[in-house]
């Protein structure tokens, strides 16, 4: 399958791997008619990363090794999703009418969780002696940053509850989170774009 390229992408890790899973993916339809449609596309020899795509009057589901996400927007969804050019996330994600058990659109994100923790140590450091701000710093890299402990949102938000140290402490933390688009949403926006851009192509050379 053709390499997806975006000029505006802010996702760029996900489009990397996106396009690494379906290199050797091949399309097929299985039906074509109107806004009726049924897309297939996988690797010859194996099942791992297809998905397919139908469409209906107003909806799109896309299915496979990455979930299941349904939209709804306009008659002809190709239209929706091909008028950006690029993964629009958040937009997209307004449009979804149901997703299976299995794909969360948004995940926690340790990386934000960290790099969180981190903001809020530095903003409040000269509040303390250096030789107390630096025995504060290390004790939230053995407890907040502990591997070993529960790494979900609910995990982190109970750990910083019972963080405590040399008066440094969390209040409120509760209300905060730390999540993203979670990467089978997003491998799966990427699946549509990279689908039909396939799809038109493949009409216009046997039109041609």
């Amino acid at each position: 399958m053709k390499p997806l390229t975006v000029g505006n992408d802010y996702h760029s890790d996900i489009l990397k791997r996106f396009n690494r899973d379906v290199e050797e993916h091949e399309m097929t339809v299985l039906h074509d008619d109107g806004l009726y449609r049924h897309l297939r596309f996988a690797a010859p020899k194996t099942s791992i990363g297809w998905f397919s795509i139908i469409t209906t009057p107003g909806q799109l589901t896309i299915f496979g090794d990455m979930g299941t996400f349904v939209f709804a927007r306009l008659q002809d969804m190709f239209e929706f999703f091909m008028g950006n050019g690029y993964v629009n996330a958040g937009y997209w994600a307004e449009k979804l009418q149901a997703v299976d058990r299995n794909s969360d659109v948004r995940e926690h994100s340790e990386d934000l969780f960290k790099r969180w923790v981190l903001e809020n140590f530095w903003e409040q450091r000269e509040e303390y002696e250096p030789d107390v701000a630096a025995q504060i710093w290390a004790d939230i890299r053995d407890s907040l940053f502990d591997p070993y402990e529960d790494t979900s949102a609910a995990g982190r938000h109970a750990l910083l509850a019972r963080f405590h140290s040399s008066g440094f402490q969390y209040h409120d933390s509760w209300e905060l989170n730390w999540d993203e688009y979670g990467f089978r949403f997003l491998w799966c926006c990427h699946a549509i774009l990279a689908g039909i851009r396939h799809y038109n192509e493949a009409r216009l050379a046997v039109a041609a």
